[in-house]
C-alpha cells in the first residue's frame, strides 16, 4: 500500500517532540511538505480566496495541496493508495474530489483538538465529511467526531513518544524542583493561584516554566530566584529538564494528547495534571495523578515535595506507562488502520 503524508509540525515543537515525528516510523512514506515552484504570492491570494470556516487553509496549504495533486497524477490506479493529513484541522480540501475517480485512494487525517475547540474553529464541515477515516489522539474526540462528520472509521490511536531520545537519568539526589511546559490550553489561573502557596509552604521547592516567549505574560508569579521562567531552549536542554525535576506540575484547561505529558513520562518524570479531556487514558493511574481543584494540586505537590521514595516508585510507574505510546507501537496501530479504511 502507498502511503502519502501530508506534513505538519507546529512551531513550538522540539525536533523530537509532535506528532509528524510519526513519519519516521512508517515503511518509506511520500511525504508532502509544500515544496512546488507556485510563487508565493499566488498562492497566498489562493488561500486567502478560501473559507476559514472549514479550517485553517494558508498559502502552505496550498503548496502541499499543489505537490498533493502531483503525487496522485503519479499514482497507479491499480495500487492501493493512503492520503493521511497529519493534522486535520488545516490543509484539507479540493484534492479529496480524486476520491470519485480512483476507488484505490482513501483519505484520512489525525485531529488533535478537543471537541469544544473543533466545534468553535470549524463551522463547515463539508470537505473533512468526505474523509474516509479519521484518527483520534483523545479518547474525547472518538464520538463527537462520529456524530459531527458521520465517518464511519473514527478510531483513537494515541498519539506517540520517541522514548529513546526522551529517557530517564538516575537522579543523584531529591531536587524539590517542579516543572511546567507549553502553553496550548494550560491553565495559567490554576498554575498562578496554587504555585505561591505551594512555595511559601516549601521554602526549599523551586519551579522551571518552560513555554514561548510571547507567553510570558501569563505568568503572574512574584519575582523570585526560586521560580525561572526559560524560553527559546533546544531539545536536549528540554529533556535535561524533565530528566532532573522532582514532577511535572501542569494544570490544564482541556486537553486530547499533551507533548508535555507524554515527554515528562517517558523521562520518568511524575505527572500532576487536571481531570480533563483525554489525560484519563494516557495516565491510566499510573505514574501521574488528575486532580480536579486547587487544594487538590497543592497538597499533593506538598506531598510528593516531601517524600522521595514515592516519587522514585512513580518515576518508575511513568517510563513504563511511556513504552506503552512509543512511536514503534503507534506506527503499528496506524499501519492497521490504514488496511482498515483501505481493505
Amino acid at each position: 500500500m502507498k502511503k502519502i503524508i501530508v506534513h505538519h509540525r507546529s512551531s513550538h515543537h522540539a525536533h523530537y517532540s509532535g506528532y509528524a515525528r510519526l513519519i519516521d516510523f512508517l515503511d518509506d512514506p511520500d511525504v508532502v511538505q509544500g515544496e512546488t515552484k507556485l510563487p508565493y504570492r499566488f498562492a497566498k491570494w489562493l488561500g486567502e480566496m478560501s473559507t476559514t470556516k472549514a479550517g485553517l487553509y494558508d498559502s502552505q496549504s496550498v503548496q502541499k495541496e499543489m505537490e498533493l495533486f502531483f503525487h496522485l497524477k503519479k499514482s497507479s490506479r491499480k495500487e492501493k493508495t493512503i492520503v493521511h493529513y497529519l493534522n486535520g484541522e488545516r490543509d484539507i480540501r479540493y484534492l479529496l474530489k480524486y476520491k470519485k475517480e480512483n476507488k484505490q485512494l482513501k483519505f484520512c487525517a489525525t485531529f488533535h483538538k478537543p471537541p469544544e475547540v473543533l466545534r468553535k474553529i470549524i463551522k463547515e464541515t463539508s470537505y473533512l465529511k468526505k474523509l474516509d477515516g479519521a484518527i483520534c489522539v483523545g479518547e474525547n474526540q472518538v464520538d463527537f467526531l462520529k456524530d459531527w462528520l458521520g465517518i464511519e472509521h473514527v478510531n483513537y490511536i494515541p498519539h506517540g513518544i520517541d522514548t529513546r531520545f526522551f529517557h530517564p537519568l538516575n537522579k543523584e539526589k531529591h531536587s524539590k524542583n517542579m516543572l511546567f511546559v507549553g502553553q496550548h490550553l494550560r491553565d495559567f489561573e490554576m498554575l498562578n493561584t496554587t504555585l505561591p502557596i505551594i512555595l511559601a509552604e516549601d521554602k526549599d521547592a523551586s519551579i522551571d516554566i518552560i513555554l514561548k516567549k510571547e507567553y510570558k505574560e501569563k505568568i503572574k508569579l512574584p519575582n523570585s530566584n526560586r521560580i525561572r521562567i526559560h524560553s527559546g531552549i533546544v531539545d536536549n536542554q528540554l529533556r535535561t529538564f524533565y530528566q532532573k525535576a522532582t514532577f511535572l506540575y501542569l494544570p490544564l484547561l482541556d486537553s486530547t494528547a499533551c507533548n508535555s505529558i507524554l515527554e515528562a513520562l517517558a523521562c520518568g518524570l511524575p505527572v500532576l495534571t487536571s481531570n480533563v479531556g483525554g489525560n484519563q487514558a494516557y495516565l491510566n493511574n499510573r505514574g501521574g495523578f488528575l486532580l480536579s481543584d486547587k487544594d487538590e494540586f497543592i497538597q499533593l505537590a506538598l506531598n510528593l515535595l516531601e517524600d522521595s521514595d514515592r516519587c522514585d516508585l512513580l518515576s518508575e510507574e511513568a517510563r513504563l506507562q511511556a513504552l506503552k505510546y512509543d512511536w514503534k507501537n503507534i506506527a503499528t496501530n496506524i499501519n492497521s488502520f490504514y488496511k482498515k479504511i483501505n481493505y
